[in-house]
């Protein structure tokens, strides 16, 4: 198990649980609580897919102990984020390197238009199981953001028991990808997914868009809508990527150059 730990200096740090020991220490560890650790060994965190500026991980080992402090006069905040903006994602793309969060105001979907109040089908997306969702953060580019599985689930449900269609999106851990030319921004087993007013930075956004009200109304059509044009070598590529998760895809045309046949 993968858990992200924070001091009181606000350090934060990876921290991991083996298998086998998940059991021991699990059932002690209460949302909001504060803990102290003693016997614990750290170890080179891995270069791939890190949650976490720091390159040690905190591992509990066989003699760990984890003891609850009651009435901390610390503060901890409730969540730590690192968010990257369109120019970073695309400088990292392809890399398998940090996983940095996104968070940003929805333009479509599944291609339905935010203005709309879309209603999402919870069956057909547990089906499908992704979301494809059309964001941009401030005044950047568009970009392709897929939720998979239970990050799809978990988008899904908390969309619709919104009385009003929610507009900020915020979601952990994402990587990077280029499919088609595109950047595309993919959800991980790790991502959390957050709306509007659920934690401080949606609602700092939320505030901004309200203020930039010029910023929600655009639609760049060509970046929204476009179909996207791949060879077969690059469509095999993308499902090959290690964690890609492509069910089908789908053909609008096939353009022929240069083909012969022998008989």
């Amino acid at each position: 198990m993968e858990m992200l730990l924070i001091d009181e200096q606000g350090t934060v740090i990876q921290g991991f649980i083996s298998p086998g020991r998940i059991e021991k220490y699990l059932p002690d560890m209460k949302r909001g609580s504060v803990y102290k650790l003693n016997n614990f060994y750290g170890s080179r965190n891995k270069s791939v897919f890190r949650v976490a500026d720091h390159t040690v991980t905190v591992s509990f080992s066989w003699n760990s102990e984890l003891k609850v402090l009651l009435n901390c006069p610390t503060h901890f905040d409730a969540d730590s984020f690192r968010f990257h903006s369109y120019e970073e994602f695309q400088a990292n793309c392809d890399l398998k390197g940090d996983l940095y969060d996104v968070v940003g105001h929805m333009k479509l979907v599944n291609g339905q238009s935010i203005v709309e109040a879309p209603v999402l089908d919870e069956v057909e997306i547990a089906k499908a199981r992704r979301v494809l969702i059309h964001v941009q953060s401030h005044d950047g580019p568009v970009m392709k953001l897929y939720l998979w599985d239970q990050a799809a689930r978990d988008f899904c449900k908390k969309f619709n028991s919104y009385e009003g269609t929610p507009t900020v999106l915020l979601v952990t851990t994402v990587n990077t990808k280029t499919l088609g030319g595109t950047l595309a921004l993919t959800s991980m087993s790790s991502s959390r997914v957050f709306m509007d007013y659920d934690v401080q930075p949606t609602i700092d956004y939320f505030s901004w868009l309200g203020s930039n009200p010029a910023i929600a109304e655009q639609v760049n059509a060509e970046v929204v809508t476009k179909r996207e044009t791949m060879t077969i070598g690059e469509i095999f590529s993308y499902i090959e990527q290690e964690s890609s998760k492509v069910n089908s895809i789908y053909l609008t045309s096939i353009t022929t150059r240069n083909l012969y046949s022998y008989a």
